[in-house]
Order: structure tokens, then C-alpha cells, then sequence
């Protein structure tokens, strides 16, 4: 999860010209305030990181998610800039959005977890939710991990549809997301967990997500939110999934599609996990391409 990740991210922007003025614009990152974290996370766990993060000693979880110096800033950054991509599109300021170091799906309302200190996914959700009033909110998750932080913290929210497909919990971190999960008693059927066994392929990937699909326009959504997770991609060091980018690209364009169909256009992607740099900027490429292409069809 380090900073590696966004300058491969850049730099491949970069090499295929995607970079220069036009139809992109590209903002500066946006801190989030602590009135914005505890929409989802406790006040006491937010005093926990800022503590850890002048130190720099310990760890935010039981070992996965190490603090380091400025930490609580670095994090807020994350769900600030989420944030503002929501008010963007929200406000018709942009058509679409895209926060490459978002996505951070793991973190509890009072614990780090899985590399992610601030749930950004989950804030962005209950903004939707109590700011502008939405109803029924798509979140669509592609990470090789299952998006536990977001996917339990809605499990009893009936506005809230969760699709999300993963490696197999049998093999991966966390462990969850198998089939049978479809939501709590006041919102059944409105979880959509698609496991998929190690060494699956972009075959496989997009037959999974024609499920997401048929889920998505009984949905109807009024917003799109994507975590764009680059670990299912094949040598991921850490993950067994064997995609190539062509699956973040055929996401990226049904869920635009969707969004235009339902939601006004409305799509905010998070990139999510992603161990190996250069893999993992090549997908997200697609995902801006994709935007790019069919931005005001």
C-alpha cells in the first residue's frame, strides 16, 4: 500500500497521454475533517490513530496495518479525497470520478484491518446516504479480497446493494463472503457475494460479473459506487486470481453503462488493493480510459 502504487498509476498515465488537459481534470487531494471519520469510525479509535500516528510505533490492528508518522494524515487524505469525488459527481461537477488510493475496504467502525486504517468505501456510502438523500446506493467490489469492512457494516441496510467478487475466503484474507450471505432479515437479498476459486481468469471474472449485472438493474441505483482492486490481476504477489486488465475495462464499462442508465451518470471508483505496481496501473488505466471514452454519451 505504499505510494509506489500511485506513481506507477501516473506514470502510465502518462505513457499513453492520458495526462493532458481536456475532459480529465485532475484536483489535488482533500483532507477529511473528524467530523467526516466518524460518520463511520468511533471516537475513540480516531484518537487511537492520531496518537500512533506522532509516534509512529505499534500497530493500528493485531499486525497487518503498522502505524507509521502521519499516519491519521496520510489516511483522512484518502477519505477526503473519496469525499470530494462524491461531491463532484453528486453536484454534476463531473461526470465521473476516480480516487486511486481509495477503495480501503477492510477497516472496522474501531480497528484497522487488512492494510486500511479509514474506510473511505464505507464513509463515502453514508454520505450518499445522509447528505444527498439516497435510496439505493451499488457498491461493486472486484478486489481478489472480499470487502468485509463495507460488506458487514451494510449487511442489515436495505438501500444498500453490495456486489462483490473475490477469491475464495478458504484461501485469502479475511476468510468471508461465501454465497449464502444475501443480507440481514431487513435487507435480503440485497448483498451479492460471488467467490471465485484461485487461478480464475478473465473468462471466469466475466461470468461472474453478468451476475452483477442482472443485480445491478433490479438495483436500479441511483449511484455507482466501484473499488477497483488491481489484486486479482495475474503475479499479484499475494493473490492467486489470474486476470489480465481487459476485467477491470469490461467493469469499468458495464458499470458506466449502468450508471447512465440509472443513476445519471453518477459512478465513483476507489482503486482498492493491488500488490503489484505496474499490473495494477495498467488496470486502473482501463478504468480512467473507459470514463474517458464514454464521459456525457
Amino acid at each position: 500500500m505504499s505510494g509506489d502504487r500511485a506513481k506507477a498509476f501516473w506514470s502510465e498515465m502518462e505513457k499513453q497521454g492520458l495526462n493532458k488537459p481536456g475532459s480529465l481534470k485532475i484536483h489535488q487531494p482533500v483532507q477529511a475533517s473528524e467530523e467526516d471519520l466518524r460518520l463511520f469510525h468511533t471516537k475513540k479509535y480516531i484518537d487511537f490513530v492520531k496518537k500512533s500516528s506522532k509516534t509512529g510505533v505499534g500497530v493500528l490492528d493485531y499486525g497487518d496495518t503498522p502505524a507509521f508518522k502521519g499516519v491519521f494524515e496520510a489516511s483522512s487524505y484518502t477519505v477526503g479525497s473519496t469525499l470530494h469525488g462524491l461531491d463532484m459527481v453528486m453536484r454534476k461537477e463531473a461526470e465521473h470520478a476516480f480516487n486511486p488510493i481509495g477503495g480501503l475496504h477492510h477497516a472496522r467502525s474501531g480497528s484497522a484491518a487488512g492494510f486500511c486504517v479509514f474506510n473511505d468505501a464505507a464513509i463515502a456510502i453514508i454520505q450518499a446516504e445522509k447528505k444527498y438523500g439516497l435510496k439505493r446506493i451499488l457498491y461493486v467490489d472486484i478486489d481478489a479480497h472480499h470487502g468485509d469492512g463495507v460488506f458487514y457494516a451494510f449487511y442489515d441496510d436495505p438501500k444498500v446493494f453490495v456486489a462483490d467478487i473475490h477469491e475464495d475466503g478458504r484461501f485469502l484474507y479475511p476468510g468471508t463472503g461465501s454465497e449464502d450471505e444475501k443480507g440481514g432479515s431487513t435487507a435480503e437479498g440485497t448483498k451479492l457475494p460471488i467467490p471465485l476459486p484461485p487461478s480464475a481468469d478473465d473468462e471466469q471474472f466475466i461470468e461472474a460479473f453478468k451476475r452483477v449485472e442482472i443485480f445491478a438493474s433490479k438495483v436500479e441505483p441511483d449511484l455507482v459506487l466501484f473499488q477497483c482492486g488491481g489484486d486479482g490481476l495475474m503475479n499479484d504477489p499475494i493473490t492467486h486470481l489470474r486476470y489480465t486488465p481487459q476485467a477491470h475495462k469490461y467493469a469499468a464499462d458495464s458499470l458506466h453503462q449502468i450508471a447512465h442508465k440509472f443513476s445519471k451518470g453518477r459512478i465513483l471508483a476507489m482503486g482498492g488493493g493491488g500488490y503489484n505496481s505496474e499490473n495494477t496501473a495498467k488496470a486502473w488505466v482501463e478504468v480512467v480510459k473507459v470514463f474517458l471514452e464514454h464521459t456525457a454519451d
